[in-house]
């Protein structure tokens, strides 16, 4: 009996094995990550942390959905968090998100962890960065797309053959035009074409048609006679094509219909008017791209929305010289349009009116009338535009934005498709400057929001802690600078606690709303209100001496016993607040040191009995 082969003494321990596998996969150029049952992030290689640009602090104990696209299916993070704790685990495709607001497509592999006792205690999921796959198949998809248009709608015959034996692979659909023949003719005998050939042209175009086959560059014309007797004159190339070793694999050619050269004369006139119309209709698209430049760095460089719809009142009119017009934006409610900018001697529209009354917005599309008596006409317009209108429905990044409306200045000759040729160019150059338009309204509409979250506390609407410790810096130094006082009033609402334990923390809730409202109705517009943090708040009063603080401070514990506060039709109890007063430069010359001396103040107040003011 053969002896069992002995183990190998000089394997390392276990634990070396576990630090080799566990730099294996950190250093892997694969995207790998762990997590819990709960789906949160307890391990991340340093390849899934560049892929989505952030550090193991950013992303260890988030949700694996942090690292999922919004782009993805909305089932997706379900998906896996059912299947990844199970056998079955989930392998496809899907978009990871990088922290610069960019996705990329990753090929994903995810499956459950399980302890030694094959209990599941987690899973795991490795992945790699197929965007240069991806970019690769949708070239090729591209340039396959663009070759089929290519030899589908051009209008010359396009044809490949293999020259042994002789066999047409493909022949385009303007062959049937040309040649007055099926091209299955030509699929089932090759030289079938050459039949429809005129006696007279047959021999030469036979010959060239054998010397393409050796491998030789061919160019002959000849003509063709169609089943209906009529004469095409024809000029055909053909071209070589070699394989990696330099033998002939394919001939591929072109066969181009030129009987219109018998009127070269009334088509080169033809070719001087349309490139005529070409160029000046060239100088005017470059004017308006120019136009349209300069209103989008305009744009982009204002700073409000409503800096942004005066600009563009300025810049429209210089875009629609034949119009009058209107720039309507429809409401934070939705429920009603309003106009913000018109120009030109009468716009003929309302100045406020519903979405539904226009057909631009009800239908998302543009909507164009060419007189003021149709009924297709927008109900917001009045029948003094005879003329006709056009409304181009703005909207950009999901949202409906409103409606650019422009009134015509006079009739366009129509055409057979019911809209004018000067209709379609207004309406084309309109879309392009509402296209335009919507994304940087709505850009400047993102960005006031997202300022507005990021100073604002969302509960009560005052400014937060993070904007009072800005702005305190900022206004101490221009009162060192100008040599003024500052005072600063901290404010507790007094026995907050008990107002949560006797009626909930809804009703505390609606109180710091409340008080919030309070203290920004009692604050002048160049003070600063905010909540501090819980219930304590801070008003920033500039200008203000110690005295002049603590009058501001008794005034506003006077005021507050006319504050009456209801939660579920029930008046809660009596309001009074603890007040610490501190004044730069006498309490402090720091934000640090006046917000310690504030609070130091208003402890004291507390301590002195509370619905009083402290001085620091």
């Amino acid at each position: 009996m053969a002896a069992s082969p002995k183990r190998r003494r000089d394997l390392p321990p276990i634990a070396d094995v576990t630090a080799l596998l566990t730099q294996a996969v950190e250093n892997s150029s694969e995207l790998v990550a762990m997590a819990d049952c709960e789906g949160h992030l307890i391990f991340a290689n340093q390849a899934f942390l560049a892929a989505l640009g952030g550090t193991k602090d950013d992303v260890l104990g988030q949700h694996f959905a942090v690292a999922l696209a919004p782009r993805n299916p909305p089932t997706l993070v379900q998906e896996l968090g059912e299947k990844c704790l199970t056998d079955e685990g989930w392998t496809g495709e899907c978009y990871f998100a990088r922290r610069d607001g960019t996705a990329i497509p990753i090929s994903l592999s995810a499956g459950p962890v399980k302890d030694k006792d094959g209990r599941v205690v987690g899973m795991f999921g490795i992945a790699q960065d197929i965007t240069e796959r991806k970019r690769v198949e949708a070239a090729l998809q591209e340039s396959e797309e663009q070759f089929r248009q290519l030899t589908e709608h051009i209008h010359d015959v396009f044809f490949a053959l293999t020259p042994d034996p002789p066999r047409i692979g493909y022949v385009s659909p303007t062959y049937e035009e040309v040649w007055g023949q099926p091209r299955q003719t030509l699929y089932a005998r090759v030289d079938a074409w050459i039949e429809a050939i005129h006696p007279d042209d047959r021999e030469r175009a036979r010959q060239s048609f054998s010397q393409s086959l050796l491998g030789s560059r061919t160019d002959v014309e000849f003509r063709v006679v169609r089943p209906d007797g009529t004469i095409r004159i024809v000029h055909a190339r053909s071209f070589p094509v070699n394989d990696a070793h330099g033998r002939l694999c394919r001939v591929v050619g072109i066969a181009r219909d030129v009987t219109a050269r018998r009127n070269e004369e009334a088509t080169l006139r033809e070719a001087h008017q349309r490139l005529d119309r070409a160029l000046r209709q060239s100088e005017q698209d470059a004017k308006d791209a120019a136009n349209l430049t300069e209103l989008v760095d305009m744009l982009q460089s204002c700073q409000t929305v409503n800096e942004a719809y005066t600009i563009a009142g300025s810049v429209l009119p210089t875009l629609f010289t034949e119009s009058a017009g209107a720039l309507c934006v429809t409401s934070q409610s939705r429920n009603v349009v309003e106009v913000v900018t018109t120009w030109g001697d009468d716009a003929s529209t309302d100045t406020t009116f519903a979405p539904d009354h226009c057909w631009a917005l009800r239908r998302g599309k543009v909507h164009s009338v060419e007189s003021g008596r149709s009924p297709l006409r927008c109900m917001h317009v009045s029948e003094s535009a005879a003329d006709g209108h056009l409304c181009v429905p703005l909207a950009a990044q999901g949202e409906t934005l409103g409606v650019l409306y422009l009134k015509r200045s006079g009739p366009m000759a129509g055409t057979p498709s019911g809209l004018s040729t000067d209709a379609r160019a207004l309406a084309r150059q309109a879309v392009a400057v509402g296209e335009r338009l919507s994304l940087a309204v709505a850009n400047l509409r993102l960005r006031e929001a997202l300022r507005g979250q990021s100073i604002r506390d969302p509960l009560t609407g005052l400014f937060n802690r993070r904007y009072l410790e800005e702005t305190l810096e900022r206004e101490l130094r221009r009162a060192s600078r100008n040599k003024q006082s500052l005072a600063v009033l901290m404010i507790d609402i007094d026995h907050f606690k008990q107002f949560n334990d006797a009626y909930g923390h809804q009703a505390g809730d609606t109180l710091l709303r409340a008080f919030g409202d309070f203290v920004s109705d009692r604050t002048r517009g160049q003070d600063v209100a905010c909540r501090y943090g819980g219930e304590e708040f801070a008003v920033i009063l500039s200008g203000s001496a110690v005295e002049g603080a603590t009058m501001r401070a008794e005034c506003l514990r006077a005021d507050l016993c006319h504050l009456v506060v209801q939660h579920a039709g029930q008046v809660l109890g009596k309001v009074t607040v603890s007040i610490g007063i501190a004044a730069f430069p006498e309490h402090g010359e720091t934000p640090q040191a006046l917000l310690q001396a504030a609070d130091e103040a208003l402890y004291k107040a507390k301590k002195e009995g509370r619905n009083r003011a402290a001085v620091a």
